[in-house]
């Protein structure tokens, strides 16, 4: 997916209502990409 795509995809979703958060959740999966987990740090 390229720049320009990802930004008509962020403005779709703008267009729609949907908050940026997430819009950039909904990009990120598209993408195969995940927010990294924090490991317990009790442990």
């Amino acid at each position: 997916m390229t720049k320009e795509e990802m930004q008509r995809f962020l403005i779709k979703e703008a267009q729609r209502g949907t908050a940026e958060l997430e819009a950039y959740r909904n990009l990120m999966e598209i993408l195969g990409i995940e927010f990294p987990v924090e490991k317990d740090k009790a442990k």
